[in-house]
């Protein structure tokens, strides 16, 4: 990283105050002479939102630890930080932002706007505790509505869908999960690996019921029952937890280009186009924008803040003259649902098949230390392979999950093959590892399928 700028000062505006636009801010001020002003709808900033689910769980203390950094902080560094302001437009010929019939002026301007939750078209969203979990100010609506709620429904079986399932059902409310998909977490897991957060939630408490779309929601003035096939089932709050649409009207009111995914095409700078002409005075980051997947090749969304992160620096470092790029991602994902931690990176099954990539999978149950030792945690690993070369894995258990899934995106990234994991090198300590590492089983299990398809 190359020392502050000495340069002249520039005008950044920045649009959005979540994970990519706030952190750009705070190294600009430290690399650059830069004058920064960010504008975001959102009322609160530099929070965490995915803690959001384990402070309405009760794991953390409040929803108020969350926030990493008071307003305050920002604008002492010499940041215009205006929350709850709405950019109403760009200008890019002019290079200017209007908000409230104000035109602002800038030299770069950065858009990371985000995303905004996806409400199914079913009748019932607008009655009053029917709410979304996006922003801090949501997860406080949430956490008052569960003062008085004996009953809740959760539409949608994603990530967030399930950890909601999980801290709901430790408050002691009745909790039922609805997804439409045959199994939950669909976009993350293989149905047999989904299965086993299945368990987890139903032993939980939690009514999990896959393959259905919720008919109604019913209600006068509040929510009273969700309808599920011919069934009525009692809520007192609703959660949708249908998914996120990239929050991309801005740009393309500008003219900016928006990709089949919905999310703004750039480039490996993270630059956005006009009619495939790149914008050099513009940057886009975060869920907003559309990335490429590193094993297919194709156009995605990521909705993880390790990329929006990643996101931030390589845009600070190129609006600090460090020219950077950003490549193909791998996605790797990680949640802690209940008990249990469950990972992902690379491709599923499903996406392999939707791509006509031919797979050999492995499958290992193991331990996360020796049989013998107190404490250890079952562990399901599923690895998938394509032409010898890992390109996908997949991870549950109650412990251990994480590092094996950064592990295992490395592997992806260095392109190992099945041979070298079945004989993979680790380390061993009774008390957090087997002798041999489950990932060498289930690298095994696929060697021993490919051998067969051989003779």
């Amino acid at each position: 990283m190359q020392q502050k700028n000495i340069r002249s000062s520039q005008k950044v505006i920045i649009i959005g105050a979540g994970a990519t636009g706030m952190a750009i801010a705070t190294s600009l001020t430290r690399h650059s002479h830069h004058s920064i002003t960010i504008f975001s709808t959102d009322r609160h900033t530099a929070y965490s939102q995915c803690g959001m689910p384990f402070a309405i769980g009760g794991q953390i203390d409040s929803l108020d630890s969350l926030v990493l950094r008071e307003p305050k902080t920002f604008r002492d560094m010499g940041i215009d930080l205006r929350l709850e302001t709405r950019v109403d437009s760009i200008d890019i010929e002019q290079k200017t932002v209007t908000s409230a019939g104000e035109k602002y002026p800038y030299d770069k301007l950065v858009i990371a706007t985000g995303s905004s939750p996806i409400i199914p078209p079913i009748p019932g969203t607008s009655l009053e505790n029917v709410l979304t979990l996006r922003t801090l100010s949501d997860a406080k609506r949430i956490e008052k509505a569960l003062e008085n709620t004996s009953n809740v429904v959760i539409i949608g079986g994603g990530s967030i869908g399930a950890e909601m399932a999980a801290a709901t059902s430790q408050r002691n409310v009745d909790t039922t999960l609805i997804n439409r998909s045959t199994s939950i977490l669909s976009h993350n897991l293989d149905p047999d690996m989904a299965d086993i957060v299945h368990e987890h939630l139903s032993s939980l408490g939690v009514k999990v019921i896959t393959g259905y779309a919720p008919g109604s929601i019913n209600g006068e003035k509040e929510v009273n029952s969700v309808t599920i096939a011919s069934s009525e089932f009692p809520a007192d709050l609703v959660i949708l937890s249908t998914g996120v649409s990239p929050e991309n009207k801005l740009a393309s009111d500008a003219g900016i280009d928006i990709g089949e995914t919905g999310g703004i095409i750039v480039d490996n700078y993270l630059q956005p186009s006009v009619n495939g002409m790149i914008c050099k005075d513009i940057y886009c980051g975060g869920e907003c924008v559309e990335v490429h997947d590193t094993i297919t090749g194709k156009a995605m969304l990521s909705q993880v803040a390790s990329t929006a992160r990643r996101m931030a620096g390589i845009i600070t470092n190129n609006l600090t003259s460090v020219s950077t790029e950003f490549g193909p991602i791998l996605n790797p994902w990680v949640a802690v649902i209940g008990e249990l931690q469950v990972g992902t990176t690379g491709i599923t099954s499903k996406k392999a098949m939707e791509n006509d990539i031919k797979i050999v999978t492995g499958l290992a149950t193991g331990s996360t230390r020796a049989d013998y030792y107190p404490g250890g945690k079952q562990l399901f690993i599923k690895l998938i392979f394509s032409e010898q070369y890992l390109v996908g894995a997949q991870v549950v258990g109650g412990e251990g999950v994480k590092e094996r899934i950064d592990a295992l995106t490395l592997a992806i990234n260095k392109k190992t093959t099945v041979e070298e994991l079945a004989n993979i090198e680790t380390c061993y300590a009774p008390p957090v590892s087997m002798l041999i590492d489950p990932v060498s089983f289930a690298a095994k299990g696929a060697l021993k399928k490919m051998s067969k398809r051989r003779s």
